[in-house]
């Protein structure tokens, strides 16, 4: 059972970061469901590392994205991006000392983060770049 499943209220309506935000939560739900099935130690922490590179390749390409736009709230929407791969960091690196060991807060955290993310964040630069494209 994944820990949460794609909707429309996710969309965006930019087709490239869309694309991305599903490929995170694809990993998110990898993660949960092997956490669920009794995955521990590797197989958690490759799967925490992995997130953590996509993440980090989506905000390079979002950032860019809103600067090609221009986006007036980059940098805050920046700082956003820099304090979440802060604690997610700060989770890896917890889960790895734990033996790949994924608590119910990072759980927690993933799905806050995704959703209040892209609907209360996201949706930001992507109606700025509806209204630059008219």
């Amino acid at each position: 059972m994944p820990i949460m499943n794609w909707d429309n209220s996710l969309d965006i309506g930019v087709k490239a970061m869309n694309d991305e935000h599903h490929g995170l939560l694809d990993i998110m739900n990898q993660i949960y469901d092997a956490h669920a099935g009794g995955k521990r130690g590797a197989t958690i922490n490759a799967l925490v590392a992995k997130l953590g590179d996509a993440c980090t390749a989506h905000f390079a390409h979002e950032e860019a994205y809103m600067q090609r736009i221009g986006y007036p709230g980059f940098n805050n929407h920046k700082a956003l991006h820099t304090s979440l791969l802060m604690r997610y960091g700060a989770f890896a690196a917890q889960i790895r000392a734990g033996g790949g060991l994924a608590s119910d807060e990072f759980f927690q955290f993933l799905k806050f983060w995704l959703s209040s993310h892209i609907k209360g964040i996201d949706t930001k630069y992507a109606a700025h770049a509806v209204g630059a494209a008219r």
